[in-house]
């Protein structure tokens, strides 16, 4: 199986004053020495032939829909999630808040650092080398499948009393 492992990483920044997303190019960290910018470049909306701004438009739009929906799977509660999400732009909201602690890794990706007894962080990394075909076989492994349902549901059940490691003094926050 091939692998990607790219030394290099992309940012990019919006820069709403200029209208225009700044690309950096970056030297991911080594063991000797920390990212380091290696090109620039930025593309001011400006730039885009008048007839195109339209299309500029809905594309972007199109794709804020589904990276701020990408947590749900394609399904009846992915339009749910976009619709939220159009709500909040419409409301003039840029990014809806964060709740503390709110998970960030997909379940199946927690399931695996647990199967495999190591971080999210580590697995992470390990399938950034798959191609999307080799990752969605690994997720629909039924160790993976079984330990992300019950992980959903914990994450679906609530909060976690942490009582008992705060102290007699500390108060518990309703």
């Amino acid at each position: 199986m091939a692998t990607r492992n790219n030394p290099f990483g992309l940012r990019a920044k919006l820069n709403v004053e200029a209208m225009a997303v700044m690309f950096t190019i970056l030297q991911k960290e080594t063991a000797t020495e920390k990212e380091k910018i290696v090109g620039e470049h930025s593309f001011p909306v400006a730039d885009v032939h008048t007839s195109l701004h339209k299309h500029v438009a809905l594309y972007g739009y199109s794709k804020l829909l589904q990276d701020r929906s990408s947590d749900i799977p394609t399904g009846p509660e992915k339009i749910t999630a976009m619709q939220e999400v159009a709500e909040l732009l419409k409301s003039g909201e840029w990014e809806k808040e964060r709740k503390v602690g709110a998970p960030i890794v997909r379940p199946e990706v927690e399931a695996l650092a647990e199967l495999k007894n190591c971080s999210v962080a580590d697995i992470q990394a390990s399938l950034r080398t798959y191609s999307k075909e080799a990752k969605e076989k690994v997720f629909a492994n039924p160790k993976v499948v079984a330990l992300a349902a019950q992980i959903k549901a914990r994450r679906d059940a609530g909060s976690v009393d942490l009582s008992d490691l705060a102290g007699e003094d500390a108060a518990v926050a309703a």
